[in-house]
């Protein structure tokens, strides 16, 4: 079973990013997706937060150089409260500011299963 998708570089942007969150709510084997460099904004983060309340199976995503701002982080944070097989994450060089940071903050006072969040 599939277990990986790497779609580093590939310009889905938000509308790719959502199509994939879509997916990914239902799937209970991948357990790394890298989406670096895609520019999925705010709108594709919202997306795959709600997909990663659902998800019980990811254990690493890399948004590294996405553009998701605070916006994004925010929502990604409300899904790290939920989420409870996630061991990585990796935000960096997307530009979330200090109101993105103080989402995470709090998120990660409630997820007891994430070991590394690069930022």
């Amino acid at each position: 079973s599939l277990q990986t998708v790497d779609l580093f570089n590939n310009k889905i942007g938000a509308e790719g990013a959502k199509a994939l969150a879509e997916a990914l709510k239902a799937n209970t084997t991948l357990k790394e997706v890298n989406l670096q460099n895609n520019k999925i904004c705010a709108e594709g983060a919202k997306g795959l937060a709600e997909a990663l309340k659902a998800n019980t199976s990811l254990q690493t995503v890399d948004l590294f150089n996405n553009k998701i701002g605070a916006e994004g982080a925010k929502a990604l944070a409300e899904a790290l409260k939920a989420n409870t097989t996630l061991k990585e994450v990796n935000l960096q060089n997307n530009k979330i500011c200090a109101e993105g940071a103080k989402g995470l903050a709090e998120a990660l006072k409630a997820n007891t299963s994430l070991q590394t969040v690069d930022l």
